[in-house]
């Protein structure tokens, strides 16, 4: 019973990724590129910022997909004692 269809939020989590994994490279490519090749602080820190930030986008969708798991496996398990149940009487 896996039901693996795509929902609204998971399009929308996919969307918001991607743009912000490409917006936040060419913003920051731009400035590298402003600076003339030369790091400084602040981009060491928007580098790691922009980095977090992706890897939230990635442990969010990891929960999304969890929880979808164990919601299935409860209706499993719903199911089947309910089936059990049923057999008793």
């Amino acid at each position: 019973m896996q039901n693996n269809k795509l929902n609204i939020f998971e399009i929308v989590l996919l969307v918001v990724g991607l743009g912000a994994a490409v917006l936040g490279f060419q913003l920051i490519n731009q400035i590298y590129k402003a600076e003339s090749g030369q790091l400084s602080w602040l981009m060491i820190i928007a580098i790691f910022n922009w980095l977090t930030l992706l890897v939230m986008f990635i442990l969010l969708s990891l929960m999304v997909d969890v929880s979808k798991r164990e919601l299935s496996e409860t209706r499993n398990l719903i199911y089947l004692l309910m089936q059990n149940l049923n057999k008793k009487k």
